[in-house]
């Protein structure tokens, strides 16, 4: 069963104006450092070849290190940027049409936004792609190389479904750091962060002319992971949750999880609920932002790129 293929064709020019976002939800504030460090000193992000900017994206929502304000800023683009106006009621709306005139001026859309974000999950180093481009599959690719610490995602996506702020960019790349509890400042989630997009940099800056991204990718061999499904808490008729995860269960993003693996409990007779069916590999589980819309984790399954497409393994 094929996992998906590369775009097609042998024209991938290499992305050369390339954003790098910090703070779209503002309690994340590994990003924020790396981009405040870029606003500060750009002269020390300049690489050959690159357009290389900057952008904090929700500053109100991190300077009372809140996720966000009015609404979750992360689900404001796409189609959604057409319920957007200038004087909209939600600032995250308003925000977000700035955010677009400032990246994308004059509708001239970024090669490629890379935007930076901490998980309180244990995800590590998660590069998280909505569909199998080249570019930004080739550049993960390398980044596992160079640490192991490394994961890739495939969260695909539709132009229609994709609401997020990277889809600003012709291509994109979200990087989730974690485990972080929201609205700290830690030392590993900045230096994973910056390291990380450092590395973004110096690989498109030190690539060759011409250089074709697909055709290294049929060289390449390495896992990665595909969602698919997202799953709530176990809830009552209410819709109030009445399971939290399980104590074995915590902090196993990525690990597999077999039929009757333990994965919630029922607090109030201490019943254990287990996972049911084919084994699968859950990331954001127990993620705290999710806890308001009822998401307890996402469900993927592991994959092994075999050079032209994935293969389960």
């Amino acid at each position: 069963m094929s996992a998906g293929n590369p775009i097609e064709g042998s024209k991938h020019p290499r992305p050369r104006k390339v954003v790098v976002v910090g703070g779209t939800h503002g309690n994340e504030k590994g990003g924020i450092w790396v981009v405040r460090e870029m606003l500060r000193s750009p002269d020390s992000w300049r690489y050959a070849n690159l357009d290389v900017s900057a952008v904090l994206a929700n500053p109100d929502a991190a300077e009372r290190n809140l996720r966000y304000l009015d609404r979750d800023l992360n689900r404001c683009f796409g189609p959604e940027l057409r319920f957007a106006s200038a004087t909209h009621e939600q600032r995250e709306r308003r925000r977000a049409l700035e955010i677009r005139d400032e990246i994308c001026p004059g509708g001239l859309r970024p090669d490629l936004v890379v935007d930076l974000h901490n998980t309180t999950a244990a995800m590590g180093i998660t590069w998280i792609l909505p569909s199998l481009d080249p570019w930004p599959l080739y550049l993960a690719s390398q980044a596992r190389k160079a640490d192991d610490r490394v994961k890739i995602l495939h969260a695909p996506e539709s132009p229609e479904s994709n609401i997020f702020l990277p889809s600003l960019g012709a291509h994109e790349v979200t990087l989730e750091i974690g485990a972080v509890p929201h609205g700290t400042h830690s030392h590993w989630a900045w230096l994973a962060a910056r390291q990380q997009v450092r590395g973004i940099l110096e690989r498109l800056a030190s690539c060759p002319d011409g250089f074709d991204p697909a055709a290294a990718l049929r060289e390449e061999r390495f896992e990665y992971f595909q969602t698919i499904s997202v799953e709530r808490y176990p809830a009552d008729a209410t819709g109030t949750p009445r399971a939290m995860v399980h104590m074995d269960a915590i902090g196993r993003d990525y690990q597999p999880f077999e039929d009757g693996a333990p994965l919630f409990v029922d607090p109030i007779d201490g019943s254990t609920i287990p996972h049911k069916g084919a084994t699968m590999h859950p990331v954001f589980l127990g993620e705290a932002a999710y806890v308001e819309s009822g998401i307890a984790y996402h469900a993927t399954r592991r994959l092994r790129w075999t050079g032209s497409r994935g293969e389960p393994c």
